[in-house]
């Protein structure tokens, strides 16, 4: 063979095999399969928070009950927009649900506006004059390095089952856990093309989202005209477990709630 095409052939091996190697490498990259935030399998990791003693992070998927999915068919897509209309027919759906909000309160978010139509429209002033509902419950796509809220345990189990969220890998300086009450993780979200990561999420494992709208909106009303961040002592019905919480109002309106496994501040209103 004549040596000039001998190169040649040589070198163009070598060309495709180094534009393979890295396309294969990018590939592998982007189409690791994302780590679970729920399994059946014991896998003590080491985190932040308990110090030199090794934690299960992924705890077993939540059962979820009728009004759970409701809410999730409600935040939709993640990244959608939930209107104020949504919401209300979703409580009109369930009125059980309401009126349990509604006893938590005394009957009125605001004077004496106790009728169930007075009311609803006040709690969806509270939640959506800041998309506190959104926030907490559904989580927000803030660019391409924020999730803002997601502190529903439903929403971490559907996005998880299908396949749009992971937990953050390498991401163990950020993460704390109370076993079987809080899990603070990062989360790595795949929309299409998109890749989205934040280190810094979490949600109480306990707390369903009937609970959580009962919790959070009895503690909006105990902060009267209070604003900012203030600690929630929350404590689970059927277990009696109790955790803290961060919870931050404006003036008229629900910011955000989400549990914290090392809280500092000032306590809330009881």
């Amino acid at each position: 063979m004549n040596p000039s095409i001998a190169r040649f052939i040589a070198s163009s091996a070598l060309f495709f095999v180094v534009v393979f190697t890295a396309c294969s490498s990018f590939a592998g990259t982007r189409g690791d399969r994302l780590a679970p935030f729920f399994d059946r399998q014991t896998n003590p990791v080491e985190v932040s928070f308990p110090r030199e003693r090794p934690v299960d992070i992924t705890p077993v998927p939540p059962v979820l009950n009728a009004f759970d999915r409701a809410v999730l068919d409600t935040c939709g897509p993640l990244g959608s927009r939930v209107s104020r209309e949504q919401f209300q027919y979703l409580m009109r759906q369930h009125p059980q649900v309401l009126a349990r909000v509604k006893d938590a309160v005394g009957g009125a978010l605001r004077g004496d506006r106790g009728s169930n139509t007075q009311f609803l429209e006040d709690l969806t002033d509270i939640w959506f004059d800041r998309h506190g509902f959104e926030h907490i419950f559904c989580g927000e796509i803030e660019g391409n390095n924020r999730i803002g809220g997601l502190h529903f345990v439903g929403r971490y189990w559907e996005l998880q089952d299908l396949a749009i969220a992971g937990r953050l890998p390498n991401n163990a300086r950020r993460e704390e856990v109370v076993p079987g009450a809080i899990y603070t993780l990062g989360v790595l979200v795949r929309l299409g093309d998109r890749e989205i990561a934040d280190d810094l999420k979490g949600y109480p494992y306990l707390t369903n989202a009937e609970e959580m709208l009962v919790e959070v909106t009895r503690a909006f009303k105990r902060q009267g005209s209070a604003e900012g961040a203030c600690l929630l002592s929350v404590r689970d019905r059927e277990t009696g477990t109790s955790y803290p919480a961060v919870f931050v109002k404006s003036r008229n309106a629900i910011v955000t709630f989400y549990p914290d496994a090392t809280p500092r501040g000032r306590s809330c209103r009881r």
